[in-house]
């Protein structure tokens, strides 16, 4: 079988390059190809922020299944909380309605969607083997995930992976976007809300920068504090960590998605999955007519001078800064500037302003030490 432009991943990232391509080349063949059989089940927090929203427009895609709608979010370390309207309400969605809306919205485009085809290998150049059979292609974008075989099939690095644990319980009234730093993690806890089956529930889970250990033991202590019932079935679940300096793609191949990187600092993977995929499934359409490999070096310049892709870099350096033990750097996520400043770059603000609050408050707070510089 033969197909111009190769998708590896039916989730949000595949399905924004399937889109994405066959808006910026009309007529293209466009194949993806998932492990999965959609409806399915995804671990994740489900919270679409105002910057997700503006990058699933910009994809070509509609949001078209009951979400829940979270104006503030609020944020809690060291025992402070702060609380603050986003300027663009999040919408919190249950993956496994919403994946499979987007494989819906990208066959009715005129993509093929081979489900129960996962990649097996790439034993040629621009060859891939699936368990559906083999395909030929012109450009390929690899979007299958932080645990999908892509990366490993093109001889490049695993990258670094965050552990978390999610699960759903019922509803105490919540309707804020919550992230406790004082879960006892170097990371944190969440609360958001969402809705299953047409009425509400929450969204709760645990992320953590470094190591898996103890994230189902601190879930269920941290929700009997909470006054929720401790979840009894929290999925596992990972998220590749962004590298701004690290690859994105090899050969005729582009990385997206969670196959690329996500925020360190919030967990944030929807927006940068629809970001990445966009951007990818354009320059890879182009290519593919063009019948060359898509520029790896255009698709860098083309991410991290993006909007998405500005803030993305910001948060990757402040991650290990707010998440880390030192007390001087967790101050800042208690900092009302501060999260408002964060609270404008997640809801797809224009980066300058928040950064320079950010950048500001920063070196007040951090004794003149920049966020540019890797922690030691």
């Amino acid at each position: 079988m033969r197909t111009d432009l190769l998708v590896v991943g039916a989730g949000p990232a595949g399905c924004a390059a399937a889109a994405a391509a066959l808006r910026a080349v009309p007529g293209l063949s466009v194949t993806v190809v998932d492990a999965a059989a959609f409806p399915r089940d995804k671990p994740c927090g489900g919270a679409i922020t105002g910057g997700g929203l503006a990058e699933l427009a910009g994809a070509g895609l509609a949001l078209r299944v009951p979400a829940a709608a979270a104006t503030h979010a609020v944020i809690r370390v060291q025992g402070i909380s702060v609380r603050t309207e986003m300027p663009r309400p999040a919408a919190v969605v249950r993956r496994r309605e919403w994946d499979a809306d987007l494989v819906a919205q990208v066959r009715a485009r005129g993509a093929q969607v081979l489900e129960e085809a996962a990649l097996l290998g790439l034993p040629e150049p621009n060859v891939a083997e699936t368990a559906a059979g083999r395909l030929r292609y012109l450009a390929m974008v690899a979007a299958d995930g932080a645990v999908g075989a892509s990366r490993r099939a093109l001889g490049l690095p695993a990258g670094r992976r965050a552990p978390g644990r999610e699960a759903v319980v019922a509803s105490r009234g919540n309707q804020d976007l919550v992230f406790d730093l004082d879960v006892g993690l170097p990371g944190y806890a969440w609360r958001f809300p969402c809705r299953v089956g047409g009425s509400q529930a929450e969204s709760v889970g645990t992320f953590a920068l470094g190591g898996g250990g103890g994230l189902g033991e601190a879930l269920g202590t941290w929700a009997l504090r909470e006054g929720l019932a401790p979840p009894a079935d929290a999925a596992p679940w990972s998220l590749r960590l962004a590298e701004p300096g690290g690859p994105v793609g090899a050969g005729s191949a582009l990385l997206a998605g969670e196959a690329l990187g996500a925020d360190p600092l919030t967990g944030e993977g929807i927006r940068y999955a629809l970001w990445s995929g966009r951007i990818a499934g354009e320059l890879a359409a182009r290519a593919a007519r063009a019948g060359v490999a898509p520029s790896l070096r255009a698709y860098r310049r083309r991410l991290w001078l993006s909007r998405s892709g500005v803030t993305l870099a910001l948060l990757t350096r402040l991650g290990p800064r707010l998440h880390g033990g030192e007390r001087r750097f967790r101050a800042l996520a208690a900092d009302r500037e501060v999260v408002r400043a964060l609270a404008s770059l997640v809801s797809g603000a224009p980066p300058a302003a928040p950064l320079a609050s950010l950048l500001g408050r920063y070196l007040a707070l951090a004794g003149g030490r920049g966020p540019w510089r890797t922690p030691p």
